[in-house]
C-alpha cells in the first residue's frame, strides 16, 4: 500500500480496517504515517518523506524518491506481494505501478490521476499498468468508458470520514467563541511547501480583516506538518487546533481560508463557506499552465460546474483579494446560505449504497480470486 499523502492516509486507513473486520487476514505494508501504523499497516517507508508537490520541489528530492520506488518494488518482489493498492500521488504511483506490473504483482489503483483536469495522457498509462482503478467522482466514469480502463466507481470516502466530535454550539463554547462572535478558521494545507507559501499571505489578510472587525481565529495544524513550520502563528490571537479537531473546527466556522484540495471538500460536506487559494513555485506554473484542461481549481467548484467558492491562484493568492473575499463570506449571510445548498447537492451526488472501503474489499477479492 501506497499512501504518500494526508489524504490517502485517511482513505488508506478505512481499506486497512475493512479488511481487518471482514476478517480475511490481509496483512498490509507499505508507504504510510501514524495513522496507518495505528490501523495495522506496517509502513516501511514514512510518507512526510514524500510530501513534495511542484516540478522544482520534486527535483530537489529526486533521488530520494527514486530510491524509495526502487525499495517498494525490491521488497514486493521479496516479500511475494499479492497485490498492491496504490492511493493518488501519480508521478509516483504511476511509475511505481508499470514497475510492480513487471514483476507480476497486480496493482489497484484507488482516487484517479486528475486527467480530467492535466496530463490527460496518463490514460494511457492507467490503462497499461492498473489493473484496476477505483474512482471517486461520477464525472469520472465517461472517460474511463470512452478509454477502455477497468474502473469501479465507490464514491467519496470523505462521505463517510466526515464525522465532527461535537456540535457547532458545543465547539464554539468550548473555545469561548460567543453566539455574536466571528470564527474564522485557517487551513494552510498538509505539505511544508504549501504552508511555506500560503501561510505569510493568509496571516497578512487575517492582520488586515481583525483591523476592520474582531475575530476568532483558528489555525489547523495537519499531521504531516512539523509544529515549528507554524512558528508564523505564534500570535496569542490566533489558536492552534490539531487534525483531530479539523471537522468540528470547520462545522463551527462561520468562514474558512484553505487551500485548494481535499480540504475544500471536507468544508463544502461540514456546511463551512470558503475560500480556496493556492500558490506553487512561478516555473512550475509557467510551464504547467498550457496543459490545463479546466478553467476551475477546486473541486468543489468543479463538481458544481461553476464558481461557487471564490479562488485565488498564484498571482492572485495576496494579502488583499483574500481579505477581500473573506470579508464577503463573513459580512453576507445570504451568500454563505446559497453557498451550503449548493454544498448539498455536491455531497448527494457523490454518494453510493455501500461504504466505498468495503466495495474495494469486494472488488479487490473477486479480482485476485479471477487470477488464482
Amino acid at each position: 500500500m501506497v499512501a504518500a499523502e494526508n489524504s490517502a492516509e485517511t482513505y488508506a486507513v478505512q481499506v486497512v480496517r475493512e479488511f481487518a473486520a471482514q476478517g480475511g487476514g490481509a496483512r498490509f505494508w507499505g508507504v504510510g504515517g501514524e495513522r496507518l501504523r495505528a490501523a495495522g499497516c506496517e509502513t516501511v517507508v514514512d510518507n512526510r518523506s514524500l510530501a513534495v508537490v511542484g516540478i522544482f520541489e520534486v527535483l530537489a528530492h529526486l533521488w530520494r524518491i527514486r530510491r524509495v520506488m526502487m525499495r517498494i518494488r525490491r521488497l514486493a518482489r521479496e516479500r511475494r506481494a499479492d497485490a498492491a493498492l496504490l492511493i493518488d500521488y501519480p508521478d509516483f504511483n504511476l511509475r511505481l505501478a508499470r514497475r510492480l506490473r513487471r514483476a507480476g504483482i497486480p496493482v489497484f489503483y484507488y482516487i484517479s490521476p486528475t486527467v480530467w483536469a492535466w496530463r490527460y495522457r496518463r490514460v494511457r498509462q492507467i490503462r497499461r499498468w492498473v489493473d484496476r482503478l477505483f474512482i471517486i467522482f461520477p464525472f469520472e466514469r465517461a472517460i474511463y468508458e470512452r478509454e477502455g480502463v477497468t474502473f469501479t466507481f465507490t464514491g467519496h470516502p470523505l462521505l463517510q470520514e466526515v464525522r465532527p466530535s461535537e456540535g457547532r454550539e458545543a465547539f464554539r463554547g468550548r473555545f469561548g467563541v460567543g453566539a455574536g462572535d466571528r470564527l474564522l478558521a485557517l487551513l494552510p494545507g498538509s505539505r511544508d511547501s504549501e504552508v511555506q507559501r500560503l501561510l505569510p499571505e493568509i496571516l497578512a489578510a487575517v492582520a488586515r480583516l481583525r483591523l476592520e472587525a474582531p475575530l476568532k481565529v483558528f489555525l489547523l495544524r495537519a499531521q504531516n506538518i512539523h509544529p515549528q513550520r507554524l512558528a508564523a502563528a505564534a500570535d496569542p490571537g490566533i489558536r492552534i487546533l490539531e487534525q483531530e479537531e479539523g471537522h468540528a473546527l470547520l462545522q463551527a466556522a462561520d468562514a474558512v481560508i484553505t487551500t485548494c484540495g481535499t480540504s475544500n471538500l471536507e468544508a463544502a460536506l461540514l456546511g463551512a463557506p470558503f475560500v480556496a487559494i493556492y500558490k506553487i513555485h512561478p516555473l512550475t506554473y509557467f510551464l504547467g499552465r498550457p496543459f490545463l484542461r479546466i478553467r476551475l481549481y477546486s473541486i468543489v467548484n468543479i463538481l458544481a460546474g461553476r464558481q461557487v467558492a471564490a479562488e485565488l491562484i498564484q498571482g492572485e493568492c495576496r494579502p488583499g483579494p483574500i481579505c477581500a473575499e473573506t470579508k464577503k463570506l463573513l459580512d453576507d449571510p445570504g451568500r454563505c446560505e446559497e453557498m451550503r445548498g449548493e454544498f448539498r447537492r455536491i455531497a448527494a451526488s457523490l454518494r453510493q449504497e455501500a461504504r466505498p472501503a468495503e466495495i474495494i474489499y469486494r472488488q479487490i477479492l473477486a479480482d485476485l480470486d479471477k487470477k488464482t
